[in-house]
């Protein structure tokens, strides 16, 4: 779990830093730098691709897009503490420090990085250190000679081989596969969602794709947990007797079918199913999917929900993050809805309210517990704390 980040120089983030918890709820104005937030976090993960550049690609960004638009000559950096819980061997669980900074001189890449580990009980150890094109220490020896790694444009430990990290530094790989299962959904496209799809796949894609040969394949190698994403249905649609995955355009292709029974049985297709329907069943793969990101990140997703059925994607979200480890992550999501803050009316805690910032200073970040005055808005706000905030109470609204 992420502990804390410091960002400097990322997007609209000239220097933002905080403490984080198992769900985080990001609200502020449109153009503050909630997305930019989550987009730093899900960074991390271009580290260990065989070079940013293919990141970005993936993204449809180019790298003049990134840095602050004050400060475009610097260095974007992250500090970051997290704690990990045990690998499946039950070994190396602990308190990681990672610092990083990202440059571009002939090529995009990896200025400087270290990551120190501190074991529960026991003393910190640098685990990597590297400045430039000099690796001073790896696992805890020290290097006086240029290594080839230091000179790729990414983590100096990502293209290592596994066996060779499990042997001499199980903690990097144990950290570097935690940040791999990073997740972010920045967009919900119903029309991915309830597009026809083949092959074998465990997750969703990072728009939503896949949602058919994921659930077919948890229907079929976990029928009880299946059955588990019909009765969460079935709470919210009464009528709902099934989930069917049919084929469909010729062989391979699947599509999603929802079956209801009210005195006879009617099929609906995918096409047919509205997108909050669509919304609902993708946040109910996560909870029973068998591959659980460390940390999950979703652009408001409450997008094309019915107000009572956000209750019910909330409630998924904080499940993730209260499930026992290894099956759980850690959640963060944007909002503008006054009904997702009404669900943390005594969580202030899990929400962080964005300011653009003055000018020359990027935005801010403040957790909203940290205010002095909290009790005082929930207590004239008892019953809605979405409310609060749409009054300009708490601060984050668009004329802020």
């Amino acid at each position: 779990m992420i502990k804390s980040l410091r960002v400097q120089n990322f997007k609209n983030l000239a220097n933002v830093s905080t403490e984080f918890g198992p769900v985080n709820v990001i609200i502020g104005p449109n153009g503050c730098g909630k997305s930019s937030l989550l987009q730093a976090i899900d960074f991390l993960r271009a580290l260990f691709y065989p070079s940013i550049e293919d990141y970005l690609r993936e993204k449809e960004w180019v790298y003049s897009d990134l840095p602050n638009l004050r400060q475009t000559k610097k260095a974007i950096t992250w500090q970051l503490q997290c704690e990990l819980g045990p690998d499946e061997k039950g070994a190396c669980a602990g308190e990681y420090h990672y610092a990083v900074e990202v440059r571009r001189w002939r090529y995009l890449g990896v200025g400087s990085e270290r990551v120190v580990y501190s074991p529960k009980g026991g003393s910190p150890s640098t685990l990597l250190d590297r400045t430039g094109a000099k690796l001073k220490s790896f696992a805890g020896k020290e290097l006086v000679e240029e290594s080839v790694l230091s000179r790729l444009p990414q983590s100096a430990f990502a293209g290592l081989e596994d066996s060779l990290l499990r042997h001499r530094a199980p903690e990097l790989l144990h950290f570097r596969n935690w940040l791999g299962s990073f997740r972010s959904y920045f967009i919900w496209d119903p029309k991915v969602l309830r597009k026809a799809d083949r092959g074998k796949h465990l997750e969703l894609g990072l728009s939503g794709e896949h949602l058919a040969p994921v659930l077919a394949r948890l229907k079929r190698e976990q029928p009880g947990k299946f059955q588990a994403v019909v009765a969460r249905v079935r709470r919210l649609f009464p009528t709902v007797t099934d989930i069917s995955i049919r084929g469909a355009k010729g062989w391979g292709w699947q599509e999603i079918n929802l079956i209801e029974g009210n005195g006879h049985s009617v099929r609906f297709g995918s096409q047919q199913m509205s997108d909050g329907v669509l919304r609902f069943l993708a946040v109910c793969t996560f909870l029973y999917a068998p591959a659980v990101p460390g940390v999950l990140m979703f652009e408001e997703p409450e997008n094309g929900l019915h107000p009572q059925l956000i209750t019910h994607v909330v409630q998924m979200l904080k499940e993730l993050a209260l499930r026992k480890p290894p099956h759980r992550c850690q959640v963060f999501f944007t909002t503008h809805s006054p009904y997702v803050l009404d669900e943390f009316l005594d969580q202030p805690e899990a929400v962080y309210v964005m300011e653009r910032g003055k000018p020359l200073e990027g935005a801010s970040l403040r957790r909203l517990s940290d205010r002095k005055d909290i009790d005082l808005v929930k207590t004239l706000y008892q019953h809605s704390l979405g409310e609060a905030w749409f009054s300009g109470l708490i601060g984050g609204t668009a004329q802020g």
